[in-house]
Order: C-alpha cells, then sequence, then structure tokens
C-alpha cells in the first residue's frame, strides 16, 4: 500500500491538472481499487503531517496543491501561466457570472474582446449568445485549476482570496 501511496504522490505532484483515480491507476498499471483506498490513506496521512501541501478532492478529480494560507509564497516564485490583466478580466467574468460581454466591456473596456477570446481558448470560460451580446460563465476546467470543488464556492473563493477588487 506504501508504494502505491508514493506512486500516487508522484504523479500528483508532477501533473498541472487534477485527475481521476481510473487515469493514476491507468498510468501506474495499477487496479483502480487500489488507487482508491491509497489515495484515502495518502490524504489522511498529508492531513496529519500539517505542511504547507494538502491533497484534495475537486468534483471526481484529485489535485496536490498549497493550501489557501501558503499560496502566496507559492506566487511569489512561480511561473505565471496567465497575465495580471487576464486573470483580472477572468476573475470579473467568475464573481459576476452570468454577465453580459457588453456589461463586461463597460466595466473592462474593449480589451475584454481579445481577453475573453484568449480565456475561451484556454477552456476558462464560454459564451451564449443573447441579443447582441454574449452572456460569459465560467467553465469546468476554471474550477479544477484553481481548485474550487463547487461552484457555488466561487464567492468565498474570491473573499478567501481577498475581496472582489483585490482588498
Amino acid at each position: 500500500m506504501d508504494d502505491v501511496m508514493r506512486i500516487i504522490e508522484a504523479v500528483l505532484f508532477s501533473t498541472d491538472r487534477p485527475m481521476r483515480v481510473g487515469e493514476i491507476a491507468g498510468i501506474a498499471g495499477i487496479r483502480a481499487e487500489d488507487v482508491s483506498r491509497a489515495m484515502k490513506k495518502l490524504i489522511k496521512e498529508y492531513e496529519s503531517r500539517n505542511g504547507a501541501i494538502e491533497i484534495v478532492r475537486i468534483g471526481n478529480k484529485y489535485v496536490m496543491q498549497l493550501k489557501d494560507e501558503y499560496v502566496n509564497y507559492g506566487y511569489a516564485v512561480g511561473k505565471k501561466e496567465i497575465s495580471d490583466e487576464l486573470l483580472k478580466t477572468l476573475a470579473i467574468i467568475a464573481y459576476y457570472q452570468p454577465i453580459a460581454k457588453s456589461k463586461l466591456r463597460e466595466m473592462l473596456g474593449y480589451k475584454v474582446y481579445a481577453h475573453v477570446e484568449e480565456l475561451k481558448k484556454r477552456g476558462f470560460v464560454y459564451g451564449k449568445k443573447s441579443n447582441r451580446t454574449e452572456i460569459l460563465r465560467t467553465t469546468k476546467k476554471f474550477n479544477e485549476y484553481f481548485g474550487i470543488s463547487d461552484p457555488k464556492d466561487i464567492k468565498k473563493f474570491f473573499e478567501r482570496a481577498g475581496g472582489e477588487n483585490g482588498e
């Protein structure tokens, strides 16, 4: 069981996305049931360590991540995958969703058109036509990327991170 736990740990540490038990089992050549049992034990082990890293379940996937109180230290040295300007647009969409693209343009200016296209390309947002505008929402990928297990918790996520305006 310990060996399976270390394999899971290696996979979760190395991946850049949340993973299903079945995916981990396929990579490791281990039965899904064994991975599932070992995952539960590994989560408890990380909880008992009381360290900066945790393994959490997001929907039916698992991810290794920094605990909320240590995220700022990771951001200080980590590689930025999303520019601050693009991240601001994404945060506003997430916080106010569903939000009309026209309302977003009023808030941020014409640059939002390029931002929305980039965010769609990355799979973080989607839109549905509504009259002459588009209604924007975040995707499941957004929740997984930011470690939000329940879409209803998006506003709480921003409040923990310092409020909608970063205050």
